[in-house]
């Protein structure tokens, strides 16, 4: 799934006022999180998006588990509009979703067994 595919499918769902700018900030931090709490990559090597540059570049995280990026953005959205509730509750899916990905990221592919846990050069 594309960064586009990504914040087009929120925008479906979820109506909002935010900007693909703002929405590209917050998968930056779900794709952060993922580089390095999962890949185990150094910080020096997180990559990041800007809408319009990188629109069409896949996100790390691929189905079933793209939904954490769904989740995150939708529980963005709801904190800044200030319904906390909400807020809550998609927080809760996308904890769920990222500990799932990340359980079965680690147990197939064993990222703290590879020389600088997957990332680039050390």
């Amino acid at each position: 799934m594309t960064l586009k595919e990504c914040i087009d499918y929120v925008d479906s769902v979820k109506q909002n006022a935010f900007t693909n700018e703002q929405k590209t900030m917050w998968i930056n931090e779900v794709e952060g999180r993922v580089q390095t709490k999962v890949f185990l990559f150094k910080h020096d090597n997180i990559t990041q998006y800007e809408y319009e540059a990188n629109k069409d570049t896949e996100l790390f995280v691929r189905p079933p588990y793209q939904e954490l990026y769904y989740e995150y953005l939708q529980a963005k959205i709801d904190y800044q509009n200030g319904e906390y509730d909400k807020y809550q509750n998609s927080m809760t899916m996308y904890e769920s979703v990222f500990r799932e990905f990340a359980a079965w990221f680690i147990n197939r592919y064993h990222p703290a067994d590879i020389p600088c846990g997957g990332g680039s050069a050390c």
